[in-house]
């Protein structure tokens, strides 16, 4: 095996500095699906944890079965993998199952899932809830899963640190809904109100034309919207500056997500990087990345699934598959059309 390295991933390494800083309780990653969110943010935090600050941990899976998947095909092969982890372990077979795992310092290690018997009693230093949105909104009717997942941290006080990603997967309520501040994220439940809580970071990218920033979003996708076959429509897509109009191709993507860089609301860039505004100052750290940027999933990939989603939506009536990509693919959150009689156009 190899080194893990976010050489690939550049744009999660602010995310990851943060979970080491104490100004921050929490840290609210939304982002798509493919971006190397869970392997960077859940597996390189426990690995960091494990080696260098060992504590105890407790990651949240869906479920049971998941967090027993996870624990097999995730955690145990990272560790197994790795001379450093695997250095980690205790020799003791009691002191590991699927679930549950020692360590030589004494750290313990709990996969587990949103019941209260989970999220409740037991102190953790650190807390992660991945994929956070297909959570229950109430575990157990005892509150909201980050909610009990903070509290397992207080006991360390400004040592203990929550962490939660997800893709978004909560309607907007308000279809009519403006922006009222620069980051803002609309009114829905789930990752995205934990995101407008901190200080609501987005991805920017300099076009290498005019040197202005600007937040890669699928709407600045550039195809064939004319086009009835998804295959077709998909075959060429650029990304246009929404400054000066230019048209970039994917293959720049790698470089551009390499001096990519993360502004709080608030903040802005000048064409020679300088950064400049007042910051919005909390104790979240919450990013909010879309799917252009995302490194392992492709811009053909993004309108072909969008478009065949469409094809569907006008078929059918059902919006189903369009809420799918827009939420996993897009990073977005699904404004459900007002009435069922609305064109594909005005999705």
């Amino acid at each position: 095996s190899q080194p893990w390295t976010t050489d690939a991933i550049p744009y999660l390494v602010e995310v990851l500095n943060c979970l080491n800083q104490r100004d921050y309780e929490s840290v609210v990653f939304v982002g798509p699906a493919r971006c190397g969110k869970t392997n960077a943010l859940i597996e390189g935090w426990m690995a960091y944890v494990i080696t260098i600050e060992p504590a105890d941990m407790l990651i949240v899976q869906l479920s049971k079965e998941k967090a027993q998947e996870y624990s097999k095909k995730r955690i145990r092969r990272t560790i197994y993998a790795s001379p450093n982890l695997r250095d980690q372990c205790s020799s003791r077979r009691h002191d590991n199952n699927v679930h549950d795992i020692i360590f030589k310092p004494g750290n313990y290690l709990k996969i587990g899932w949103p019941t209260i018997n989970v999220l409740s009693s037991s102190d953790y230093r650190y807390v992660a809830l991945t994929d956070y949105d297909r959570l229950p909104a109430n575990v157990d009717e005892e509150g909201d899963p980050y909610t009990l997942a903070k509290k397992r941290t207080q006991t360390f006080m400004s040592a203990g640190k929550t962490l939660v990603e997800s893709s978004p997967g909560w309607e907007v309520l308000d279809p009519k809904w403006q922006p009222t501040t620069t980051h803002e994220s609309p009114p829905t439940q789930g990752i995205l109100s934990l995101y407008n809580m901190g200080d609501r970071r987005r991805y920017y990218w300099q076009c290498t034309d005019c040197r202005e920033w600007f937040e890669p979003d699928f709407d600045l996708l550039v195809w064939d919207q004319d086009e009835p076959d998804p295959s077709k429509a998909s075959e060429k897509v650029t990304l246009a500056c929404p400054h000066c109009g230019v048209e970039h191709e994917e293959k720049k993507k790698p470089q551009f997500n390499l001096k990519g860089r993360w502004l709080r609301q608030g903040e802005y860039l000048d064409k020679n990087g300088q950064r400049h505004g007042e910051p919005r100052k909390t104790r979240f750290a919450s990013f909010w990345q879309k799917g252009p940027t995302a490194t392992f999933q492709t811009w053909n990939e993004l309108v072909y699934k969008y478009k065949a989603a469409l094809v569907e939506y006008e078929r059918t009536g059902s919006f189903q598959s369009l809420k799918t990509t827009i939420n996993t693919d897009q990073g977005k959150p699904f404004t459900p059309p007002r009435t069922m009689s609305c064109t594909a156009g005005e999705l």
